[in-house]
């Protein structure tokens, strides 16, 4: 399709179709199909969900037809039923080209946390699972909320025990539990721990309920994510989100063993990435176990990129300043749900 051809569709798309759309009022999965088939030129297949945590999600799949082609499957959270066009128009730049759309994808994203902080908190049932085949992680938290964030949250709430009924409160204790023991498909990255404000709980890869993995680690991980459940994520002034702020990392860089978890993060990136996808287990190494307190603990290696404990990218980078702080461009989490590990794909 030759250049001038397709802004000549999308001009007679704007003014002829939408018209009609908005005559009818809230508009239907087919009437996005449509709307995003012309717009985008591909095939295109919507279905509604419910997920606040990732209202806008696409992928890839198969076509239903024998031609051997594929669609583009975007689940959308019902509250797509109604949009301005300016969302409309802002949704279709964002999925041409996702993050280098930087002035649709906070449109996107400030009307997404709008609808979704208007919707009523829910109120759930979550099953948590602390007790790992290594590490418990009840055990190495009880010490943390006695200590390093003793105060920081109300009352005496179980924050490990079986089964958790979580709300909206954003001073109770966060439940904690291993994520699923599911292979990663991730060559790149791996997300070691996340914390999920509407539900309130700090989830840690499996992959660290290991005995290769010192308990030291593991606990250092935790803290990063119950230090999420206290410190909000933020927007700056160009309204992306912000969840490693200053704030943040003056009290993480804080902690005694951050340089040794660092360092630790260097040494087993690799080995960690492998045994999630193989689900192997990792060779235990005398010197990967040796606590940072100990006199006798390995010196943090010099130099080298620093990784963070929710996410290691192959290419670590050190962000040190203010104008490099690490921030979520992705919309998919608005502030009710702190984006700040947020992709649309997260495993």
């Amino acid at each position: 399709m030759s250049l001038p051809f397709l802004l000549f569709s999308l001009a007679r798309v704007s003014h002829a179709h939408e018209p009609s759309r908005m005559a009818r009022g809230d508009w239907s999965s087919k009437d996005w199909e449509g709307f995003l088939r012309e717009r985008l030129d591909l095939d295109v297949r919507v279905t509604f969900g419910r997920s606040r945590s990732a209202p806008v999600q696409a992928r890839s799949a198969p076509s239903r037809s024998t031609s051997g082609t594929y669609v583009w499957e975007i689940r959308l959270h019902a509250m797509f039923v109604s949009t301005p066009p300016e969302v409309r128009e802002a949704l279709v730049k964002w999925l041409r080209v996702g993050r280098r759309a930087t002035k649709a994808g906070p449109v996107l994203d400030r009307w997404i946390h709008e609808q979704v902080t208007a919707l009523p908190p829910k109120v759930r049932r979550i099953n948590l699972s602390p007790r790992g085949d290594v590490h418990d992680l009840t055990a190495l938290a009880a010490p943390l909320f006695a200590g390093e964030f003793a105060g920081e949250f109300d009352g005496d709430a179980a924050f490990g025990a079986g089964t958790g009924v979580t709300g909206d409160k954003k001073t109770e204790r966060p439940g904690i539990s291993w994520g699923r023991r599911t292979r990663s498909r991730s060559r790149r990255s791996l997300r070691l721990g996340s914390f999920e404000p509407e539900s309130r709980v700090v989830r840690i890869h499996p992959v660290l309920d290991q005995e290769a993995v010192p308990a030291w680690f593991v606990t250092f991980v935790l803290k990063h994510e119950i230090l999420h459940a206290i410190i909000d994520a933020y927007r700056d002034e160009s309204g992306r989100w912000v969840h490693h702020g200053p704030e943040f990392r003056r009290r993480e860089e804080s902690w005694v063993e951050y340089e040794h978890a660092m360092a630790w993060e260097r040494r087993n990136l690799a080995r960690l990435i492998r045994s999630a996808r193989e689900g192997t287990k990792l060779q235990v190494r005398a010197a990967d176990l040796v606590w940072p307190g100990d006199p006798q603990a390995p010196l943090p290696e010099p130099g080298g990129g620093e990784l963070r404990p929710d996410r290691i990218p192959v290419a670590a980078k050190r962000a040190r300043t203010a104008a490099n702080e690490r921030v979520d461009k992705t919309v998919d989490r608005p502030e009710g749900h702190k984006p700040e590990q947020g992709t649309l794909f997260d495993c």
